[in-house]
């Protein structure tokens, strides 16, 4: 049972901002910070999570050579342009909200990637997933199980695209200890739309336990982060940007102290992420 509805995705894509649309302005912050700091300053001040995602996790999970990769879920694809430019893989996406697909495939556009790799479909359609069956050699979604009373048949789907020997990586938000208070606080309206229980890196680890995989890696990432969560509500969204500012220091702080390997936990981390493969 799914616990959204496409009209909560469509207004999420139509809300978000591409990245590319303040590309420019970015770009000349970074630089005038860099001078202003120093730049191991400011590449330390970034997001703490993101560095380990992409600089312990990916680069020991992630495969390299000829890589045909699917997202679940990929709208606005920012990650799917970077897991191209950082890896070399051959990205794909699929969607359901008509809007997710636009802003997709707009993206990839700007990045001279084809538009058509953007599926627009249901996950779940039987027709989608018997014509894309075994065919990808990595399948990965970012916050979508959780929106499922019964994660494990998404998963199922997820394993069903893929090749054998292909890899998966499947990460859902950690909005359980403190940082479900800081979910009630900034965006309660959210919590009918998740499925708690997965949170728990322990029944997490049971939505994989089934014959034909081998799980590689299940745990925690990353510390802490405030931008796991967003605010609509004026006062409550000046909060938040002010806690955005404090991250920077929390990140410049995790980075020096704690390098490669953060605390992670229940209690504080911002996402839950398993890697595994599919036997051959």
């Amino acid at each position: 049972m799914k616990l959204t509805e496409k009209t909560f995705w469509d207004c999420i894509h139509q809300a978000s901002t591409p990245t590319h649309y303040s590309h420019s302005l970015a770009a000349r912050i970074k630089a005038y910070l860099k001078t202003l700091l120093g730049e191991t300053f400011v590449e330390y001040s970034k997001s703490y999570r993101n560095y380990i995602l992409w600089n312990v996790i990916y680069k020991k999970y992630m495969p390299t050579t000829d890589v045909k990769l699917l997202e679940v879920g990929s709208a606005p694809g920012d990650h799917l342009v970077r897991l191209r430019e950082t890896f070399g893989v051959d990205p794909y996406g699929i969607e359901y909200s008509e809007i997710g697909v636009l802003r997709n495939r707009q993206l990839f556009k700007i990045h001279n990637i084809d538009p058509g790799h953007i599926i627009c479909s249901d996950f779940f359609d039987d027709e989608f997933q018997e014509k894309y069956r075994e065919t990808f050699d990595v399948v990965m979604s970012i916050g979508f199980v959780e929106h499922f009373a019964d994660p494990e048949s998404a998963i199922a789907k997820h394993i069903n695209l893929l090749k054998k020997g292909g890899t998966f990586l499947v990460s859902v938000p950690n909005f359980r200890g403190f940082n479900y208070l800081m979910l009630w606080f900034f965006q309660k309206e959210l919590i009918a739309v998740h499925n708690f229980k997965i949170m728990d890196k322990e029944e997490f680890r049971k939505c994989f336990t089934r014959e034909g995989i081998e799980v590689l890696f299940c745990d925690y990432y990353g510390t802490f982060d405030f931008e796991l969560f967003s605010a609509r509500v004026p006062w409550k969204h000046v909060v938040w940007k002010f806690c955005i500012l404090l991250q920077h220091a929390l990140n410049l702080l995790f980075r020096l102290i704690f390098c490669q390997k953060g605390r992670e936990s229940i209690y504080f981390s911002p996402f839950l992420l398993a890697v595994g493969v599919k036997k051959r």
